[in-house]
């Protein structure tokens, strides 16, 4: 069985699902970011566009995630897309002819969606599947020719049910996430609390001003930093000098280790730093979420007991709440854990295998 897994290189979490598929398929499996140049200079793009309204008019942004999410306007986008992004899907079919393509971003979801509409009755046949790669659904995921969906709640589940046809198979399995979180043993220092740093790949969520408002608090800590693939904040960041220790980095591979290693995670909400972080039992401090999605990501944790959102505090007042409640601390850990799917990437592998 050949699969084809698409993703997207907006942020790092659909691609770190689809290399986390990859690696249970095996030689199987080929994963082509949808969105990379030598696939589409649209595409590329509208990678470009897409990312410039997040950092620079995120008003904007929130504003059409919230009216793409309305049923005709939900059609509407998806038509747009699927039309747009239709020829890049149909040259990389005809390249890798997979029997299976999996999608864990909506853009490359709705080409292969229309390719499969058009061509109903094509004797090149594949089996589409979707991977939401959020805590929350929105309409432009939904389309009537997606043979199986994987979603991360039973409630997701639920709610997709209610808009697909019938036939499509809906599976609560989780987010997948590399296998290294599998059994992930705790290693933190017992002499101080560390604390990492995350903002995503593309290293958002005002790290600075985070280091400045925990450089406020008394207690000890040591502060790992990640920065991801944002040269410009690395070179930044290792530039400061703070009264805690800090260790900065750039974009890791072994996030897994550092997570083990931490007592608190402090980041934006995005979707698989947070799926990472319940296999790590590691309590989250969120702030500065991407509107929309990741809003409602962070709902979901604090909702489940796994997370505290910053809000209107300061981040050192709500580090050092926490750090005076240990019991509140340990019953973070034990939410995050429950709430906990490592194993969601071989759930997905085995129910694709079976059809």
């Amino acid at each position: 069985m050949k699969v084809l897994i698409l993703s997207a290189s907006i942020g790092s979490g659909h691609t770190r699902a689809a290399e986390a598929l990859q690696k249970v398929f095996g030689s199987s499996a080929q994963v082509v970011d949808f969105m990379a140049r030598d696939v589409s200079t649209l595409n590329w793009l509208t990678k470009k566009f897409y990312l410039a309204a997040l950092r620079f008019i995120p008003d904007l942004y929130d504003r059409i995630y919230k009216f793409a999410d309305g049923r005709r306007a939900g059609v509407s986008a998806r038509f747009l897309s699927s039309a747009l992004m239709y020829l890049p899907f149909a040259r990389l079919l005809n390249k890798f002819r997979p029997d299976v393509v999996i999608c864990t971003h909506p853009f490359p979801e709705s080409a292969a969606s229309l390719w499969k509409f058009l061509h109903a009755k094509s004797a090149r046949r594949f089996t589409l599947a979707t991977v939401l790669t959020d805590y929350s659904l929105h309409e432009i995921w939904i389309y009537e020719e997606v043979d199986a969906y994987f979603v991360a709640t039973e409630d997701m589940r639920r709610e997709l049910a209610a808009h697909c046809r019938a036939g499509q198979k809906i599976f609560a399995t989780g987010i997948p996430i590399g296998e290294e979180f599998d059994s992930l043993e705790k290693s933190c220092d017992a002499t101080r609390t560390t604390i990492l740093i995350m903002g995503g790949g593309l290293g958002l969520g005002s790290i600075e001003d985070t280091l400045a408002e925990l450089d406020k608090v008394r207690k000890p800590l040591k502060i790992l930093v990640v920065a991801g693939l944002n040269e410009n904040l690395l070179s930044r960041l290792k530039k400061l000098r703070l009264s805690h220790e800090v260790e900065v980095l750039g974009y890791v591979s072994d996030v897994h280790k550092l997570m083990a290693a931490a007592d608190l995670l402090i980041t934006k909400p995005g979707a698989l730093t947070m799926t990472e972080a319940f296999a790590a039992g590691l309590p989250l401090i969120l702030h500065a979420p991407i509107p929309g999605p990741e809003a409602l990501n962070a709902a979901y944790a604090v909702s489940h007991g796994a997370a505290v959102e910053v809000g209107s505090q300061k981040i050192s007042a709500v580090v050092e709440a926490l750090l005076d409640e240990p019991a509140r601390l340990a019953a973070m850990k034990r939410c995050a854990e429950k709430i906990s799917r490592p194993h969601a990437a071989n759930d997905i592998a085995g129910k694709l295998i079976r059809r």
